[in-house]
């Protein structure tokens, strides 16, 4: 005996993927099946076979019952044929699984009022109508029913470049769950899923792994339309893979005034008012008081030695449990009620629970920091605060027990400082990073950083419309490179790393609101005999295309065992080629003196906040005399002088750039960029600072 024995079903979109897992699982169930399919691609386009027909066929080779409908759910005739065609066929219509859909895919100012309303007709008309059909025979019968819709975490958590998919799929949750009310009376449940899996809706979608089949989420829908299920209804439930989950909406306790509210009075309660329940104040219970506790007993855990010359202020935001401050000055910390009266840094913490897994040893502080989860305005403070606290001997004394003073939590973090070095195992571990709108103000703020002051790189009113500068592209790019760089896994020491190489490939030109997806590999990993090579590749997206592309190498040291490093047989060849460079025939050469808060403006403008750039004592520490210019802020000096001498000022032209980062740049300085030709379209390049040696040496550059 099946669990579906004598059960009628009817399944739309049931030619492929998700559908035809469902029919042949309800088929082999001893369901009979109306096998719903139109024919088409997820584009649209005639697919020139009957697919419903070959479903069909595959049901009845193993023995079951099943016939075809051609017709389209977004059509109330057709709608109304498909549920009739399972009564006449079958004698009645007990499951109903809304499968059918469609793609459309474009931003929202790209998209069309026809791709608007093709996706709509699809996925939110077409569930309408079918459910509608459907719903009035099953209480004509008197025999109750199963409804099972789809929706999409698109439509539940967002997805870009879906509007219209997002829209219809959300609608359908929402369709659902009154549906479910207005039929409970009837025996009929609706609920719906949210699947993911690899099917020729998601064929071309990288994120989608291969081992999500469609046969795994078929058992979750198999359920929902059994007997078992006559209890649940109005739900929504995901399917990533063999992954099940429910989709649940949450409102928080908010906050109820006597008084009215007023614009202040919002922005003063709008952490209460978004809190999730049993957090904020002293609603915040147990989770807020340990989080207290660990900031009350870290002045016991700092490292008076190493911070001794440390004076600050430190305010700790945590969320839904409060704010709380460390003072530390002339070796000694002390805990302080609230924000201390000076404020040298905040830190904000998402949640009382990701303090308390930190200083538990259960949560990376890495992985939390490029989860955005740990946010901080000043990243050396808190690279110090990780170095001169142990937060998990804290977190020992705050739960009652003893600190242990041989394991400090910053090295336990996996934070590069393991003896090892950079892992060679994680060669080809890709990082994505959310997807976002590119805002005039970032462009003008970068080209007015690296001095770059053309007028279409400051102003949307410029001839032409605003366009980047040519390196803004690292600014969306640098979330995923650190992403990258600070892989737990990799393990790379980030206050080691020198920049020894940087590509840029430029596809096209980057423009306000572009909405881009950044996107990051580790290509390789190569130890050497002072440290370790590491190249990692970037991508950023547009549309499904790449728009720009680049490469980064970037050098870990190792650390120095107290003897002066031998200078290799490579380095002495290396600065014998840069020399035999010196005297190239320059066709252009451009000078740039470093200002003395360029460090910070870029800093600001890229995203890069890498404190050996803007922290003289963490540079010091690092071993240099004083903060060093980015380097790819010098490529960008370069790269001006390249568009304005050799692509006649129009950076379209501009396709590829390639330099070598020889010196660490300092401010004051005065740097010299020289170009000259290799071959039509291709140019040489270098740049020097006022002594006249190489701070960026085979410099290759290509233009159209």
């Amino acid at each position: 005996m099946g669990a579906f024995d004598g059960k009628v079903a009817l399944v739309t979109g049931a030619g492929g993927g998700l559908g035809r897992a469902y029919a042949l699982a309800l088929a082999k169930g001893g369901a009979s099946v109306v096998v719903n399919d139109l024919g088409v691609s997820r584009h649209g386009e005639d697919e020139g076979q009957a697919l419903a027909e070959k479903v069909v066929d595959e049901i009845k080779a193993l023995g079951g019952k099943a016939v075809a409908d051609r017709g389209s759910v977004a059509s109330a005739d057709d709608a109304q044929a498909m549920v009739t065609r399972a009564i006449e066929s079958f004698g009645r219509l007990d499951i109903v699984i809304n499968n059918a859909g469609i793609l459309r895919d474009k931003t929202l100012v790209r998209m069309n009022e026809a791709m608007w309303d093709q996706v709509i007709d699809v996925h939110l008309k077409g569930t309408f109508l079918v459910t509608k059909f459907a719903v009035e025979a099953m209480i004509k019968a008197g025999q109750g029913g199963r409804i099972i819709n789809t929706s999409s975490y698109a439509g539940l958590k967002g997805n870009f470049g879906q509007t219209n998919y997002g829209a219809a799929k959300a609608g359908i949750a929402g369709l659902t769950r009154v549906v479910a009310l207005e039929c409970a009376r009837y025996k009929v449940t609706c609920n719906a899923i949210a699947p993911v899996a690899k099917t020729r809706m998601t064929e071309e979608l990288d994120m989608v792994p291969e081992s999500y089949a469609a046969e795994d989420v078929a058992p979750l829908v198999m359920w929902l339309a059994s007997e078992e299920a006559a209890g649940v209804s109005g739900r929504v439930f995901g399917a990533h893979g063999r992954h099940y989950f429910e989709y649940v909406m949450e409102t928080t306790p908010g906050v109820e005034r006597e008084q009215a509210w007023t614009l202040e009075a919002v922005g003063e309660n709008f952490e209460a008012i978004t809190a999730p329940a049993g957090t904020g104040g002293e609603a915040a219970g147990e989770d807020a008081a340990r989080a207290r506790a660990i900031f009350e007993a870290l002045p016991q855990v700092f490292d008076r030695e190493a911070g001794a010359s440390w004076d600050a202020g430190l305010v700790f935001e945590v969320r839904g449990a409060g704010t709380f401050g460390l003072r530390v000055n002339e070796g000694r910390a002390s805990f302080v009620e609230g924000a201390p009266d000076k404020v040298s840094a905040k830190v904000e913490f998402d949640s009382a629970q990701t303090l308390i897994e930190l200083a538990a040893g259960q949560l990376s502080a890495q992985k939390a920091f490029m989860a955005g989860k740990i946010k901080a305005d000043t990243m050396g403070a808190l690279m110090k605060f990780a170095s001169f606290f142990d937060l998990q001997a804290a977190g020992a004394i705050a739960a009652g027990g003893a600190a242990d003073a041989q394991s400090p939590s910053a090295a336990s973090e996996g934070g590069g400082q393991g003896a090892e070095g950079p892992n060679g195992e994680v060669v080809g571990k890709k990082f994505k990073m959310p997807a976002r709108h590119l805002k005039p103000s970032e462009m003008i703020a970068y080209a007015e950083a690296v001095d770059d002051r053309q007028a279409r790189y400051l102003s949307e009113e410029a001839e032409g419309g605003l366009v980047a500068a040519p390196l803004f592209a690292v600014q969306p790019l640098i979330g995923a490179l650190e992403a990258a760089m600070t892989d737990e896994e990799l393990n790379a020491d980030m206050l080691r790393l020198v920049h020894g190489e940087q590509e840029m490939i430029f596809h096209d030109v980057l423009r306000p609101w572009d909405l881009v997806s950044p996107r990051s590999e580790i290509a390789s990993v190569e130890e050497k005999s002072s440290g370790w090579l590491i190249e990692v590749r970037q991508r950023l997206m547009r549309e499904g295309e790449v728009v720009v592309e680049a490469s980064s190498a970037l050098f870990v040291r190792k650390p120095s065992d107290g003897t002066s490093p031998k200078k290799s047989n490579d380095s002495k060849k290396a600065r014998a080629g840069e020399e035999e460079r010196e005297s190239p025939e320059v066709v252009f050469s451009q000078e740039q003196v470093v200002a003395e808060d360029q460090p910070r403006r870029y800093a600001a403008a890229s995203g890069d906040h890498n404190p050996i750039h803007v922290d003289e004592e963490v540079a010091r520490a690092a071993g240099l005399p004083d903060v060093i210019l980015h380097g790819l802020c010098t490529m960008a000096f370069a790269a001006r002088a390249a568009v304005e001498g050799v692509a006649d000022g129009r950076v379209e032209r501009l396709k590829r750039m390639k330099v070598r980062f020889a010196r660490p740049v300092f401010r004051g300085q005065q740097l010299t960029t020289r170009l000259w030709e290799v071959e039509p379209g291709r140019y040489g390049l270098e740049t020097l600072n006022e002594k006249g040696q190489p701070v960026l040496t085979h410099g290759e550059v290509e233009v159209e």
